[in-house]
């Protein structure tokens, strides 16, 4: 990586086979910043963290909702563009509110566009928690098919403000693609 596009992480302008939107508005943060060693030691995928200003999480792009917690403090989200698996967990420790301050109004299988609300919570009610911070995951899961990722920071805006970008193989997905069993 050259010095130059390493500078230009907060504005960058490449145009990458996938863009993750901000999927709520605040300050974009390494996911190494998560107080939390599933989210930190990137066990389950890799990343970026959102400080959240606000109280609604949005489509981060055009996917489906794969599965909503009971709890609705987060959501696995399938893009619609090469299947890839994302993992939105609002706070941490949030889990431990059962429900509190939480609403939804999406359900598994619908399909979203970017900025379409998923998760509704109370900002200040849920500060008890250990931590505001929200992870935006890659799932690990999709790590054959991933060519490179690249995580901006500086402020963001929900729906509209690019934090990740992901180059695609795309042998490795069209053979992932006739694997059979997927």
């Amino acid at each position: 990586m050259s010095w130059f596009k390493f500078k230009l992480t907060s504005e960058s302008e490449h145009v990458a086979d996938l863009t993750i939107l901000a999927p709520v508005s605040g300050v974009i943060l390494p996911i190494e910043d998560v107080p939390d060693v599933v989210f930190s030691e990137k066990i389950i995928g890799d990343g970026v963290a959102i400080q959240p200003s606000t109280g609604t999480i949005v489509a981060p792009c055009k996917c489906t909702v794969r599965e909503i917690f009971n709890t609705r403090h987060a959501v696995v989200l399938r893009t619609e563009s090469f299947g890839l698996e994302l993992f939105i967990h609002v706070g941490i420790d949030t889990v431990d509110l059962a429900g509190e301050g939480f609403t939804s109004s999406v359900a598994e299988g619908d399909l979203l566009a970017p900025g379409d609300p998923i998760i509704r919570f109370d900002l200040k009610g849920i500060q008890k928690t250990k931590s505001l911070l929200t992870p935006i995951v890659i799932s690990s899961q999709n790590n054959a098919v991933i060519k490179t990722i690249e995580k901006l920071s500086g402020n963001c805006e929900a729906g509209v403000t690019p934090i990740i970008k992901i180059d695609i193989d795309k042998e490795a997905t069209k053979k992932a693609q006739q694997t059979p069993g997927r």
